[in-house]
């Protein structure tokens, strides 16, 4: 399956209970709150799979939308395919059972750090993460392809946007990064690491 960029590829609400393991390209999972509010919950890309609790459990409604944040490829795989996938083999089960542990984990750790981690250290965290997730090397430093807001962002850091804003200007008077159309370079990533202690 293929996707361009900002094309919806699950709706929060919509009934569906397929899969995607996404090969190339990065998503942006949001979910919007009773009051209307849209959060930026994640981002994910290649060997990340999106979908997994519907096509588990069957239940035919997703819980976040899903936004193609660069073109992507992805495979689908859906509901009964993969109940006989995990019957025929057993360590696909198990390799699910890592990927819901691990988003289990990075939500308890994200909980944690909002009440003993200053923004600053927040946002340096994220940086890093992308940064050794999504981020390519280049002759200005470490390049990161990824179109997000800074009202997104400072969902994936827990914190109000003049605070990231506040933030991010610190980091570009001090070279560590640069903001352009889509995309962060981060110039300094030792300095950026350092960061996440203090």
């Amino acid at each position: 399956m293929g996707y361009r960029r900002d094309d919806v590829i699950f709706r929060e609400g919509e009934p569906s209970t397929y899969l995607l393991l996404l090969k190339q390209g990065l998503v942006k999972v949001t979910a919007a709150s009773e009051t209307g509010q849209v959060t930026l919950l994640a981002i994910r890309g290649p060997g990340d799979v999106i979908g997994e609790l519907s096509a588990a459990d069957g239940h035919p409604q997703r819980s976040a939308t899903v936004v193609a944040a660069a073109d992507v490829q992805a495979c689908l795989i859906s509901h009964q395919d993969f109940i006989r996938l995990t019957q025929q083999r057993p360590e696909i089960m198990v390799a699910m059972l890592h990927v819901l542990s691990d988003k289990l984990r990075q939500a308890s750790r994200a909980r944690v750090e909002v009440h003993t981690y200053t923004v600053r250290m927040r946002l340096a965290h994220v940086l890093v993460e992308l940064a050794q997730a999504y981020g390519q090397e280049g002759v200005d430093g470490t390049r990161i392809d990824l179109s997000l807001t800074q009202p997104e962002l400072a969902a994936l850091v827990s914190a109000s946007p003049a605070s990231i804003a506040r933030c991010l200007r610190e980091l570009r008077q001090r070279q560590i990064l640069d903001i352009g159309y889509r995309h962060v370079t981060l110039h300094d990533m030792k300095a950026l690491a350092a960061l996440t202690q203090s």
